[in-house]
């Protein structure tokens, strides 16, 4: 039986993708972050498994107000996380081939933005998301902008979908 979900779809990771490296203000992005980002992007209702720091979790509960979705349950987030990864690193390596991302700075696993500019009819799709896309979208490039990546309250820790316990010590 074929199924088709937009997380193996190599253009609507490609899209993903630039929604939230246009939405965002960081100068930087650690390449694991922005696949962590995707994730959400592409399973929303997974938000709800975040740990959200105390001061957070108020907006856990307004934006995930609805019933869970029993039909969007993922028994295994963090092999559904891994098996993506064949895809946002194609995404990733396409938008360094046209230009929107740095390849010198990929090598290092760090995504930087360039200046090229996306074009106008792609922005007006990015500005017209549906409000629980545009909803995660604010939640990882606005609110957990201040979260640390690594150890044990950072992102990796929080999601669950990469493993901390060998990360750097701060």
């Amino acid at each position: 039986m074929l199924v088709y979900h937009p997380a193996f779809d190599l253009y609507n990771c490609v899209f993903r993708m630039l929604c939230l490296l246009s939405k965002s203000n960081e100068a930087e992005i650690h390449l694991e972050k922005l696949r962590i980002w995707d994730f959400y992007l592409a399973f929303p209702n997974q938000v709800r498994t975040i740990t959200f720091p105390s001061e957070l979790k108020p907006l856990k509960d307004t934006i995930f107000k609805n019933k869970n979705n029993p039909y969007e349950h993922i028994p295994d987030s963090k092999m559904m996380f891994d098996r993506m990864k064949t895809y946002q690193m194609s995404a990733i390596n396409c938008l360094a081939s046209y230009g929107f991302i740095e390849n010198k700075c990929l090598r290092q696993n760090i995504i930087k933005k360039t200046d090229k500019t996306v074009p106008k009819e792609l922005i007006e799709v990015i500005n017209n998301l549906s409000k629980e896309k545009e909803n995660i979208i604010k939640l990882v490039v606005n609110e957990f902008v201040d979260l640390p990546f690594y150890g044990n309250k950072g992102l990796k820790a929080r999601t669950g979908l990469i493993d901390f316990k060998y990360d750097p010590r701060n």
